[in-house]
């Protein structure tokens, strides 16, 4: 088995549900709003910023959530606010960035909102997978 296939089989469900609502959205995003961008590349390079930005969000919420079960109620919800500021903490950073390198912060915004896209769209995803496994189930027993 590759290292990828041994990532992905480890990696939670839900998280790639979320992953894949982001990348989808991202898509959807970029495709209605380039057209009114100018200039196109920066717009384009600095939504891709902002998806990957929040799907490293993503896997950092999920990590901290895991670590955050494991501790004590008080403990806990210090870790949780820990976490909230590390992340609020990197999207300034990456509006900053994108700022003084010349990206479109907008385009940054597009991006980082995809995690919160993909987070509701993500029980709609859920049920799509199921009937799909399931589908995929019924026909390879015929």
């Amino acid at each position: 088995m590759s290292r990828i296939n041994k990532f992905l089989s480890a990696m939670h469900p839900t998280l790639k549900e979320l992953l894949l609502g982001i990348l989808l959205w991202g898509i959807v995003i970029g495709l209605a709003t380039v057209w009114f961008a100018s200039p196109r590349l920066p717009f384009v390079l600095s939504i891709a910023a902002g998806m990957l930005a929040a799907a490293g969000m993503a896997v950092h919420m999920c990590v901290f959530i895991e670590d955050a079960l494991e501790l004590p109620g008080e403990d806990a919800v210090k870790h949780m606010r820990k976490g909230a500021v590390l992340r609020t903490l990197a999207a300034l950073a990456l509006f900053v960035a994108a700022w003084r390198l010349g990206g479109n912060v907008v385009g940054i915004f597009l991006g980082l909102f995809t995690l919160k896209l993909g987070a509701y769209s993500q029980p709609l995803l859920h049920r799509a997978a199921e009937k799909l496994c399931r589908g995929s189930l019924t026909d390879t027993k015929n």
